[in-house]
């Protein structure tokens, strides 16, 4: 239990940093206005986008291949929560969500697997032990005295 709730966490830091910084700068770029109560809207938007990457766990490596209908869901979500929490235009919606989903969750799974998933055991190894060279000598052996 606890491990979720610390996935969760986790989740919605990044989400919420990603996002106030998303809105923040995009709001007053696009509209020449910064939208009202602003932190109330990103924090609920980063709930909502952390459960969902909690249930997905979404990853770099399998974003395109073998999970292609989750990042497509995900895509959807994403692009609903930009514009209808955070008061984005549809098209403005679309290219900032996708775009903001691509980059926070792959960035936020990789987060949560190396705080969460202990480090792996050390094998204790016998000290190496010293070898005799493979290769001998190009140099004529010295000729033996009586």
């Amino acid at each position: 239990m606890m491990m979720l709730i610390l996935t969760v966490l986790i989740y919605w830091l990044v989400a919420f940093v990603g996002c106030f910084v998303i809105v923040e700068i995009a709001q007053d770029q696009l509209y020449d206005q910064l939208t009202p109560r602003a932190g109330l809207k990103v924090s609920l938007a980063a709930v909502v986008l952390a459960g969902l990457m909690t249930y997905f766990h979404p990853a770099f490596e399998s974003m395109f291949t073998t999970n292609i209908l989750n990042t497509i869901f995900q895509g959807l979500v994403w692009f609903a929560v930009f514009m209808l929490i955070l008061e984005f235009h549809p098209w403005h919606a679309l290219g900032l969500g996708v775009m903001t989903m691509l980059l926070v969750s792959g960035l936020a799974t990789m987060g949560v697997d190396a705080m969460l998933k202990p480090a792996p055991p050390v094998a204790s190894t016998a000290p190496a032990a010293v070898n005799a060279p493979v290769r001998g000598s190009l140099a004529r052996p010295a000729a033996k005295t009586k």
